[in-house]
């Protein structure tokens, strides 16, 4: 019986994918045929995305590492691979080498979601001091400076983790690098549709001449407005993110707690091959179910 459960979840799950996966594919599609249109007009895609523009190849931990902030010297790469090489050791001595095969994993598991915390953190201060900063460049292009000029000294005043990104983005365009170009390589790099707004206002002002002051000060605007929007849905969303919470920590503290009252029922089960399919089974669920919670969190 329990097999048969298993299966026709597993079929569900499969039925769920696919239609994922279709329902993706128009989206995509419909995107694709978009962009092509906008593209034609401006030069640039829908979402303020340069068109036919080569992407500069970086790996996947050099990207991290630059959202987080973190810029490793070999001497500090070479303490922490020490460092995990002498753990490993200790551990292999004393608890043996299979456990502590998992030492390595787990340190990079905890370095990972330590950057992307980080990250993740960076990248809502630099949003949160978007709005001044642009306010900054508006008056310093009320003084008749150029683009360039007003965003060199917007940098010069605004604090960190932000003047950190300006000044990248003026040392490549002092290095022959369009401006345009070099902000949307910055919002690719930190995903922020803001800085793709402000890359297109650049663009679209150098190509049709038009008002680069009335661009930003809608960006601005659209700013607030969204900030507004997200706190007020925080906080129409909070019983529905501690709902998810609680659904998600329940089961694992039904768990210890029938460990700690009981410590013998989950070793029958575990002596027993029907009770550790069992067990098995409840893991695999209890780790879709907490990524599915984890989206619904993460989406609202």
């Amino acid at each position: 019986m329990t097999l048969v459960l298993v299966i026709y979840a597993f079929t569900g799950l499969m039925i769920f994918l696919a239609v994922f996966a279709l329902v993706q594919s128009h989206s995509k599609e419909l995107t694709e045929k978009t962009n092509r249109n906008f593209t034609q007009v401006v030069g640039i895609t829908i979402d303020g995305r340069f068109s036919r523009q080569p992407k500069k190849k970086s790996t996947r931990v050099k990207t991290l590492l630059w959202r987080a902030g973190v810029e490793p010297k070999e001497r500090h790469i070479v303490l922490i691979v020490m460092g995990i090489l002498l753990l490993t050791a200790l551990v292999a001595m004393s608890k043996g080498l299979l456990t502590a095969i998992f030492i390595p994993l787990l340190v990079v598991v905890f370095l990972y979601l330590w950057l992307q915390r980080r990250a993740s953190t960076r990248i809502k201060d630099i949003l949160f001091q978007l709005p001044l900063f642009l306010d900054q460049v508006l008056r310093a292009l009320g003084t008749g400076r150029s683009m360039e000029g007003a965003l060199e000294l917007a940098t010069l005043e605004s604090p960190q983790p932000l003047k950190a990104v300006f000044e990248r983005v003026l040392r490549e365009n002092q290095l022959g690098k369009d401006l345009g170009l070099a902000i949307q390589e910055t919002a690719d790099l930190y995903r922020l549709h803001e800085l793709y707004l402000v890359s297109l206002a650049i663009r679209v002002n150098r190509s049709y001449g038009s008002s680069v002051r009335e661009l930003i000060k809608n960006i601005v605007k659209m700013i607030h407005q969204r900030e507004a929007a997200r706190r007020e849905l925080k906080t129409m969303t909070g019983e529905t993110r501690v709902t998810a919470w609680v659904l998600g920590l329940l089961p694992l503290v039904i768990a210890g707690y029938i460990m700690m009252m009981n410590p013998g029922y989950m070793t029958t089960m575990w002596e027993d091959s029907s009770g550790r399919f069992m067990l098995f089974t409840a893991v695999f669920f209890q780790l879709i179910g907490a990524f599915a919670l984890w989206r619904m969190i993460k989406s609202i």
